[in-house]
């Protein structure tokens, strides 16, 4: 799998994309199907047998299992462009979608299909809380001020709302909202509430400088994105 999107990533120039992320999650499919296929017993399962095989209603068969794997391969592979490796790695499922939502927003999609299955290949829970929007052709996530303060709770990395990336979102949007846009208040809001802020204060000026970049060129972003970069400056500036 890695190889097969490998050779496709070397193929499609960053500034005239040939593939979408469904092509190369279908890739991914593919790739693993291809290896799957070409043996007659993998471990202890009988491929052909399983192929073949009616299944129960919600049952995952062993081939089922392996190509979950494939899937959560292609998903670590593709790191959208401006995030680090390790740091996507670190981040849940749902942190996942919605920064790629963010990404393929920038390039102008508004299918909510899009969405659906970035869910389903990042394995993540139900992602319609997370859309403000959700009419044909103009699906969009929300934004931080349209988050607000809701469904936020205290870092326990178990949920989106208890996500490092919710956190950062709450940063933004106590910044926009701040009568001064000064960012101070929300960086000490974080420093208080998280457990480890200098342990996280890189990753989250890599969540910002992402947000700010990705949401530049998005009219409904205007104001979270300047707050963005007024909290990335703050945090940038911070000292013990």
């Amino acid at each position: 799998v890695q190889q097969q999107l490998e050779a496709m990533l070397a193929l499609d120039p960053k500034d005239d994309r040939n593939f979408s992320d469904a092509d190369y999650q279908l890739a991914a499919y593919a790739a693993a199907l291809r290896v799957l296929t070409s043996y007659s017993a993998i471990d202890e399962i009988d491929v052909e047998r399983e192929l073949r095989r009616s299944q129960a209603k919600n049952e995952k068969s062993p081939l089922v299992r392996l190509i979950g794997q494939a899937v959560k391969l292609a998903s670590d592979v593709l790191v959208p462009e401006g995030l680090d490796r390790a740091t996507w790695k670190r981040l849940g499922p749902e942190e996942r979608l919605y920064l790629k939502g963010i990404a393929i927003e920038a390039h102008g999609e508004t299918r909510e299909g899009v969405y659906q299955e970035l869910a389903r290949s990042y394995g993540a829970g139900d992602y319609r809380g997370m859309l403000a929007s959700r009419t044909a052709n103009k699906a969009r996530l929300k934004t931080p001020s349209e988050f607000g303060g809701r469904d936020l709770r205290t870092l326990n990395g178990g949920t989106f709302a208890g996500s490092l990336l919710r956190q950062t979102l709450f940063g933004i949007y106590k910044t926009a909202t701040d009568p001064e846009r000064d960012p101070r208040s929300a960086r000490e809001y974080l420093r208080q509430e998280l457990p480890d802020y200098w342990g996280s204060r890189q990753t989250m000026m890599e969540l910002l400088r992402f947000l700010a970049n990705e949401s530049a060129n998005l009219p409904h972003w205007e104001g979270d994105e300047r707050a963005a970069r007024l909290l990335l400056g703050s945090m940038e500036a911070d000292a013990v």
